[in-house]
């Protein structure tokens, strides 16, 4: 389980593989209408949909908010940049 914290939080999660798929956009309201920002959003080299996020806010609501939009996400395993 992810721990809340202030400060950024470094997240990798995996796209839905389905038609039409979640939007990046459609990923960032969704993040930003449940009060969370996001520093950086990059895709992962060779990963197809696969991004590593930085959220400013609490980590474990945006697990629950990407969960919900079907993404899967873990903590990244890369110290943030």
């Amino acid at each position: 389980m992810l721990a809340i914290d202030i400060r950024d939080s470094d997240l990798v999660l995996a796209m839905p593989h389905r038609r039409g798929g979640v939007a990046v956009a459609d990923m960032l309201m969704a993040l930003e209408d449940a009060g969370l920002g996001v520093s950086r959003i990059e895709p992962r080299i060779g990963e197809a949909g696969m991004y590593r996020l930085s959220v400013k806010g609490s980590a474990e609501i945006a697990v629950r908010v990407l969960e919900g939009m079907g993404c899967r996400v873990t903590p990244s395993p890369y110290p943030p940049a």
